[in-house]
């Protein structure tokens, strides 16, 4: 999950040109304008039960688990004026509606729900930090594969 997260974040870089990190670091920050993602809630059980299939490969059996999950993360956009934060927001939301569809769809993410932007801006000692932010959720799928192996009775013990 975070290797695909990972990546949707490079891609979403490369698309809208903005400086995206991750937060709750202690590395220097960026030089304004950039955005910040937080996982804010990584594993979130969908409806559905998981599937399980067994599948014969090379004269093996493997057990293959397949389990759709929710995933929601935060972004927040920094900069040094309101408007600048307000117009990155928009484009980094505007990835998840249209721009990045292709990108989620072949990587086996969908979108379940984008969030408003918000106005997050706090006040410090004696100036502001602009920033405005939304929330996305996406139906992400693990994958877990175990090798099994094969039986040729099954005793049953009844009346």
């Amino acid at each position: 999950m975070i290797t695909a997260i990972k990546n949707m974040i490079a891609k979403i870089k490369a698309d809208t040109d903005i400086t995206i990190i991750q937060a709750n670091q202690t590395a220097p920050k960026p030089p304004l304008p950039y955005a910040v993602y937080n996982i804010t809630a990584p594993y979130v059980k969908d409806r559905g039960q998981p599937n399980m299939t067994p599948q014969e490969r090379d004269g093996e059996l493997y057990l293959n688990y397949e389990e759709q999950y929710l995933t929601t993360i935060s972004f927040n956009v920094y900069a040094d004026k309101n408007e600048t934060t307000i117009d990155n927001a928009i484009k980094l939301r505007q990835w998840f509606l249209f721009v990045g569809q292709e990108y989620l769809q072949d990587n086996g993410i969908a979108v379940v729900n984008v969030g408003n932007i918000e106005n997050r801006t706090t006040f410090l000692v004696d100036s502001y930090e602009y920033k405005h932010g939304f929330d996305v959720q996406l139906r992400m799928t693990q994958n877990i594969e175990v090798k099994t192996d094969w039986f040729d009775t099954v005793n049953f013990k009844g009346e």
